[in-house]
């Protein structure tokens, strides 16, 4: 009985973060199609209207700088995410693995698994999610996107945004603020792998979600069940 009460509230939050065009949200939507109970909560979804006085002004530029925290409404998502976790089907386990196993199953029979499995999955992504400290403790694991400048720029250019880059935008804004962010995310924050964005990485994702299924399933007694917390 317990077991199967176990199988049916786990939850397991993933973080995608990384450099804008990176692929986070293609791999979050790839991932979302491959696993039924996933679902997908956006950074993107948080950002403040430009007349909004929290946004910070180029004057240089005429424009908003949208590639820094304080351009988002995180407190909001923060605790959209929270509100998720918290839901009474859920259960989170603290897990105290330093380490995933290594996988030897073919790709297939991990997808085979990880399909029937009464697993929920909770996908966080967004280029400075791991930047906002609250959010990094929830994520079981975490993955980080990155880009050469010259792949990257090629394709933003690709992209249509709203309100559009104007010229420099990229070189004085966008570029500079990810390699702070992903330097601070290197040096403060622990357990992120990190993927180039011009690869699929969602085998790899998968095999580690099926690690860590498989490795609470098999060792409960170093896990803990108990219904998910902000902490």
């Amino acid at each position: 009985m317990l077991k199967m009460k176990f199988e049916e509230d786990l939850l397991i939050v993933i973080g995608i973060s990384g450099v804008t065009c990176g692929g986070k949200t293609t791999t979050a939507q790839k991932l979302q199609n491959i696993l039924p109970k996933t679902t997908i909560i956006s950074q993107d979804l948080y950002f403040l209207e430009e007349n909004d006085p929290r946004i910070s002004w180029i004057p240089e530029l005429n424009h908003a700088n949208y590639d820094i925290l304080s351009s988002l409404d995180m407190d909001k998502m923060f605790d959209d995410v929270s509100n998720f976790i918290q839901k009474d089907s859920f259960k989170r386990i603290r897990h105290h693995f330093q380490s995933l196993n290594s996988i030897t199953h073919d790709i297939g029979y991990v997808r085979d698994v990880l399909k029937t499995a009464k697993l929920n999955i909770l996908i966080i992504e967004g280029f400075s999610i791991f930047n906002y400290k609250p959010l990094v403790p929830l994520c079981d694991l975490k993955y980080y996107f990155t880009l050469t400048k010259e792949e990257c720029y090629r394709r933003r250019l690709l992209r249509i945004y709203e309100p559009p880059d104007c010229p420099g935008y990229f070189d004085k804004i966008a570029w500079p603020e990810h390699l702070q962010q992903l330097e601070e995310v290197r040096t403060t924050v622990d357990g992120v792998n990190y993927y180039s964005g011009t690869v699929d990485s969602t085998e790899n994702i998968l095999k580690d979600i099926f690690s860590l299924y498989m490795s609470i399933k098999k060792m409960p007694k170093l896990c803990s069940m108990e219904t998910a917390t902000n902490s």
